[in-house]
């Protein structure tokens, strides 16, 4: 299995730093942690081949060779266990009342992992979860086409939102994020229309 570290977490760190705001990134980073080491647990269980791990700006992000049987039930225990792990965390530290160092923090950043990971956005567990579904319904390509458009819909409105309310919130995690997202929205449907381009002259070959 590879590992791999993306160099542009050393700026993000930095930003944090220079906004006193060093704390919060690191429990995001290790919780986040915690939420793919879920995956990763869970992945080798069903059966799949884990293939790379990177350290970037929002964490540890797994990929596999194969996510063993092709089978539905599996993939989604598989998408939905890491969002389960922050519910998990933020419920333990509900209840431990005498831990109060950094606690109230915890709680927020783990239910924030939870729910976030949730939202129907390209890469993450949510959008992942609903493609799986719609797929039964389209098919793989269709199903992918149609999530990387709606992805893009919600993260417009996401990013309006928060364009508006920016003064208020001051939150440099929330912007960061947004941006990266649509970063990685990016990236996704290059690889998809690469995918399609390939796909379509194999296709031309073959008849």
């Amino acid at each position: 299995m590879k590992i791999e570290i993306n160099l542009k977490i050393l700026l993000i760190i930095l930003l944090f730093f220079i906004f006193n705001n060093i704390s919060t990134y690191l429990i995001f980073i290790l919780f986040i942690t915690l939420h793919e080491v879920a995956h990763l647990i869970v992945g080798i269980i069903i059966g799949g081949i884990p293939k790379k791990i990177t350290l970037n700006p929002l964490g540890l992000s797994l990929e596999f060779y194969s996510y063993g049987k092709d089978n539905f039930l599996y993939k989604i225990i598989f998408y939905f266990i890491g969002p389960l792990s922050n519910l998990i965390c933020a419920i333990i530290f509900m209840n431990l009342s005498n831990y109060d160092f950094y606690r109230q923090e915890i709680i927020i950043t783990n239910l924030s992992i939870f729910l976030f990971n949730l939202l129907p956005i390209c890469p993450l567990d949510g959008w992942k979860i609903i493609r799986e579904i719609i797929k039964i319904f389209f098919g793989i390509d269709k199903s992918n086409r149609i999530m990387i458009i709606f992805s893009k819909i919600i993260l417009t409105i996401i990013s309006f939102f928060y364009s508006i309310y920016i003064i208020k919130i001051k939150n440099i995690m929330i912007m960061l994020l947004i941006v990266y997202l649509w970063y990685l929205n990016i990236i996704e449907e290059r690889k998809y229309d690469i995918y399609k381009k390939t796909k379509d002259s194999i296709k031309k070959i073959i008849s």
